[in-house]
């Protein structure tokens, strides 16, 4: 059987703690980003889905996730909440 693509266990090598919560928050802000047709990034994309795209572009270094300092879960979530909530 074929594995996904791309592989998860890259994915997280590439983000900071090997946090999958961080990867999918990460992923889906870039998201949002291509949605809005903001920044696309001029590659040959092998998936289609905007989610998609954005993994494949973290997997292939065409985006980096950095923290801007060393956060905790709590103060991330509370980052995610002021953003996202009125």
């Amino acid at each position: 059987m074929e594995g996904f693509y791309p592989p998860n266990d890259e994915l997280l090598e590439k983000t900071p703690s090997n946090s999958r919560f961080v990867l999918i928050n990460a992923a889906a802000l870039r998201t949002k980003k291509i949605i809005e047709n903001k920044s696309i990034i001029p590659i040959n994309y092998k998936l289609s889905k905007p989610f998609e795209r954005a993994l494949e572009e973290i997997y292939n270094d065409k985006v980096k996730i950095v923290l801007e300092k060393e956060e905790k879960k709590d103060d991330i979530l509370k980052l995610i909440a002021e953003q996202y909530l009125p």
